[in-house]
């Protein structure tokens, strides 16, 4: 199979997301991606949801705090907060997320807005 040329491979934004648990529940990635495809489907619908491609990439938490990097389609970055802004428990416990901000790199978003270095 081919390769797409440069110009039609999709482009893609990461946003950089802090979360926080209470209670102290350890959470795991699957889940999270979970809840975040069942609110972009909730809240834009099937066609909205496919629009703005949600994958979570990075995720790591202790139980509770944490952070996670969430891939979006460039150009539906605020489709992609506001969806991030429904999110408000995975598991049964409830989940506090923020967005420290949004970078064109995995790295970038890591170390800019979650002031970690990249392992």
């Amino acid at each position: 199979m081919k390769h797409l040329p440069k110009h039609l491979q999709p482009r893609w934004r990461y946003l950089a997301v802090e979360l926080r648990t209470r209670p102290v529940t350890p959470l795991d990635r699957r889940s999270f991606q979970r809840e975040c495809w069942f609110a972009a489907q909730n809240l834009v619908g099937d066609t909205g949801s496919a629009t703005l491609d949600l994958s979570v990439i990075r995720f790591e938490h202790d139980g509770e705090s944490g952070h996670a990097v969430v891939r979006a389609r460039r150009g539906e970055v605020d489709g992609a907060r506001a969806v991030l802004a429904c999110v408000d428990s995975v598991d049964g416990a409830d989940l506090g997320l923020r967005v420290r901000g949004t970078s064109g790199t995995i790295r970038a978003a890591v170390e800019s807005h979650l002031g970690l270095a990249n392992e």
